[in-house]
C-alpha cells in the first residue's frame, strides 16, 4: 500500500547572504567622509542602513514560501475530505449489506452432489434480475449431470468483505469479497492444479483455489440480492 536527507549545503543558485555592513563611524578606506554622500545621507535620514534593502529579498521569499505551504495543505485537507466522502466508512454502512455479501457468495457456491434440487435453488434464491435468469439456464445444460457423476462438493470460503460504493439510500451497493473456492470430488485429490494457477491440493483431498469477485447487490423487498457478478482473478 522515498525520502532523501539535505544536504548541509546551499543549494545551487540559492542568493548570497546580504554584504555586511560597516557600523556608524567606522574608520575605513571611505572613513568619515562616506556620511556625507547622498546615498548614506537618505539611508540616515529615514532611520535604516543603506544595506536594509539588501536582505529584504530572503524575507519576502519565506513569506512566500510559509503562504504556497499553507495553500497546499489546505488543498490536500480538501482533497482527503472527498476521499472520505467518496469511500463511505463501514460503520455508516448497513451492516446487513457486508452479511447479505458473505451469504450470497457461499450460497451461489455451494453445492452437493447428495443434495443436487437443494443446492440448485440455493443458487437461484440468492440471485435477481437477468442473472437469475442466465443462472438457472446454465444449470439446466447438463453440468449438475456432470457435478453428480463425480461426487462433487463445492463450497466457497470467505475471508473477507471490501465495500466499493453504496447509494444515498443504501438500496444498492457494490462490494469485493476475497476468499477460496475449494471443489472436492471422486478425482481432485489426484489431480495437480494448473501449473501459473492460485490452486493448491488441501490435505483432505480437495482443491482450494483463490478467487475475488465483485457483487453488485440490490435491495428486492428488504431482502439484499446478487444482481451482477464479475470474476476478477481466474484460477
Amino acid at each position: 500500500m522515498y525520502e532523501t536527507q539535505p544536504e548541509d549545503t546551499a543549494p545551487e543558485g540559492s542568493p548570497a547572504p546580504p554584504a555586511a555592513v560597516p557600523p556608524a563611524g567606522a574608520d575605513g578606506p571611505a572613513g568619515p567622509r562616506a556620511e556625507s554622500r547622498r546615498d548614506g545621507g537618505v539611508a540616515a535620514r529615514r532611520g535604516r542602513p543603506a544595506g536594509a534593502r539588501a536582505g529584504a529579498g530572503p524575507t519576502r521569499r519565506r513569506s512566500r514560501t510559509v503562504l504556497v505551504l499553507g495553500v497546499l495543505c489546505a488543498v490536500a485537507a480538501v482533497a482527503l475530505g472527498l476521499l472520505s466522502w467518496q469511500r463511505p466508512a463501514r460503520e455508516f454502512v448497513d451492516p446487513a449489506v457486508f452479511d447479505a455479501a458473505r451469504e450470497s457468495v457461499e450460497a451461489l457456491y455451494a453445492y452437493d452432489y447428495r443434495d443436487s434440487e437443494g443446492s440448485v435453488q440455493g443458487k437461484l434464491d440468492v440471485l435477481t434480475g437477468s442473472l437469475r435468469d442466465q443462472y438457472e439456464t446454465d444449470l439446466q445444460s447438463g453440468i449438475i449431470d456432470t457435478y453428480e457423476q463425480v461426487s462433487a462438493t463445492t463450497r466457497y470460503e470467505v475471508a473477507d468483505v471490501g465495500l466499493q460504493q453504496v447509494d444515498a439510500d443504501q438500496t444498492t451497493a457494490t462490494v469485493v469479497v476475497f476468499g477460496q473456492y475449494v471443489v472436492e470430488s471422486v478425482n481432485s485429490g489426484t489431480q495437480a492444479p494448473p501449473e501459473g494457477s492460485e490452486c493448491t491440493v488441501t490435505p483432505e483431498g480437495a482443491q482450494s483455489c483463490t478467487q475475488t469477485v465483485q457483487l453488485q447487490l440490490m435491495d428486492v423487498d428488504g431482502t439484499w440480492k446478487i444482481s451482477e457478478l464479475t470474476l476478477l482473478t481466474t484460477s
